[in-house]
């Protein structure tokens, strides 16, 4: 067994093939442009392997992101593309892989691992199903148009004028202009649309729209992978949209804290359910990720409060402690109390739980474009 270790250059071919055999990527794109994709610095900078007989037999994709959270920037961790040779299964290699990925994240300084999966290896690695957010579906048609309100189609050489709709936004991934030479090639799997709304030429907002499948890239319903910019515009924009693309059916995945985006669907009569982040998420660094958010704290927390409240983590086991009164989680237990979500994790009573309650849950952004 070799590695696990970064993947080289003169092995992109042989991995595309893995890729092609494990997900059937040869069913929807050709391998050339499967190789091409992975040909991307991120792909060569993260992508880890076990090689068998000089060639890789297992992968997985680790992407180091930096995000802001109403300014505080916070360093995260990115895990996809996990693939294995069906001979080769069941000796532990993906583990392995995860392993290192874990450990070398945690010393790159990242606090938090967005998993694009929820399988058993994730959750005996403490990955949990975590994160705030609402999902909705709209009839295009039904909407009131607004007039002057235009839709275009864009691609990624797009990106600097749509990167300040995404600047604005206050929990977003920190990108330059060169995104779109970074991304991972399975934003490409996903047969992405970019849609920008405005009004006298002047970008408002942009839309990311993907197919509810691979299999029905024609049909009548997109997904919102990613939006951004005023709120009002998206939806009085959707009309204008919808005809241009010609489809009839939108599903919004939208974070909890949007809530200009959660009143003006509800006006609207959407049906709101609860949602969570796609995969799973997995605290890193407990107390780092509250020293990063110290600002955001402060403006939820009297000093007092801030004085008296610690966060430690010792291994896996997490503890909260206010004055004498303290709370201690496995990894699993405090991701979904921090980040919140469907298996959250009640928070005591008393003056712990109310310190508890004013500064959780944190809300991390939408993969979106950084999806992995």
């Amino acid at each position: 067994m070799d590695g696990p270790r970064l993947v080289r250059r003169d092995e992109l071919d042989d991995l595309a093939k893995l890729l092609c055999q494990v997900f059937g990527f040869d069913q929807y794109y050709s391998q050339e442009r499967v190789d091409s994709g992975l040909r991307r610095r991120l792909h060569r900078r993260g992508g880890r392997i076990i090689a068998e007989d000089g060639k890789p037999v297992s992968h997985m994709l680790t992407a180091l992101d930096t995000i802001s959270i109403y300014g505080c920037r916070v360093r995260v961790a990115s895990i996809g593309s996990v693939s294995t040779h069906p001979d080769y299964r069941g000796r532990g290699y993906a583990g392995a892989i995860l392993q290192r990925s874990i450990e070398d994240s945690i010393k790159a300084r990242a606090r938090v691992m967005i998993v694009s999966g929820d399988r058993s290896l994730y959750r005996r690695n403490h990955c949990v199903p975590a994160g705030h957010l609402y999902e909705a579906a709209l009839d295009c048609q039904a909407l009131p148009a607004a007039a002057g309100l235009t839709a275009r189609r864009v691609g990624p050489e797009a990106w600097p004028t749509l990167a300040p709709l995404y600047q604005a936004e206050p929990v977003r991934f920190v990108r330059g202009t060169d995104l779109f030479s970074q991304v991972c090639f399975w934003w490409d799997c996903s047969f992405p649309q970019i849609w920008v709304i405005e009004s006298d030429d002047v970008p408002l907002a942009y839309l990311s729209l993907t197919p509810t499948s691979r299999d029905d890239r024609e049909g009548p319903e997109r997904v919102v992978a990613e939006y951004a910019g005023s709120r009002a515009a998206i939806l009085e924009g959707l009309p204008a949209l919808a005809s241009a693309a010609g489809i009839e059916r939108i599903h919004f995945r939208l974070l909890g804290q949007d809530r200009e985006l959660l009143y003006l669907l509800n006006r609207r009569g959407a049906a709101l359910r609860p949602g969570r982040i796609s995969g799973t998420l997995r605290l890193l660094n407990l107390p780092g990720l509250l020293r990063d958010l110290r600002p955001y704290l402060s403006a939820r927390l009297p000093r007092a409060d801030l004085r008296r409240f610690t966060a430690t983590q010792q291994g896996e086991t997490c503890t909260f402690a206010y004055d004498t009164q303290s709370l201690s989680l496995n990894l699993s237990q405090a991701a979904p109390l921090v980040l919140g979500g469907p298996e959250e994790t009640p928070a005591p009573g008393g003056e712990l739980g109310r310190v508890l309650a004013a500064i959780f849950p944190v809300q991390l952004p939408m993969p979106g474009f950084n999806y992995v």
